[in-house]
């Protein structure tokens, strides 16, 4: 068995302020029942992929992922995102069928029924 001591202090780095900021927000946006049902019926479609990760296992990393691509395209700040945000903006991570027209998810088969909102 390999044991390791405890740190005697943590050290908390800038960037994890930004984690948990990114966190509680994500956390208050609460996607709607219908909208995870979406990303669920997404997902096992997205498995059936061949280029898939196979590392995906449910429909939130997929959620979050997207999430986050659309912060690197510069459509959004996570730390400060709101519900409300999204439809102002008319953000395409508003439905599964926006996120995948706006190439931040793949297409998959049907993906065009997939279009309740958050």
């Amino acid at each position: 068995m390999v044991g390791r001591t405890k740190p005697a202090v943590f050290v908390e780095a800038p960037q994890h302020n930004d984690y948990r900021q990114i966190s509680a927000s994500l956390r208050a946006i609460k996607p709607s029942q219908a909208y995870k049902n979406d990303f669920k019926v997404y997902t096992s479609l997205y498995k059936d992929l061949p280029d898939a990760k196979k590392s995906v296992s449910g429909w939130y990393n997929l959620y979050v992922k997207m999430l986050w691509d659309m912060q690197k395209a510069g459509l959004a700040d996570l730390k400060t995102l709101t519900r409300q945000q999204i439809y102002d903006g008319d953000l395409p991570c508003k439905s599964v069928k926006s996120a995948v027209e706006a190439g931040l998810l793949p297409e998959v088969l049907n993906y065009q029924s997939l279009d309740n909102n958050i």
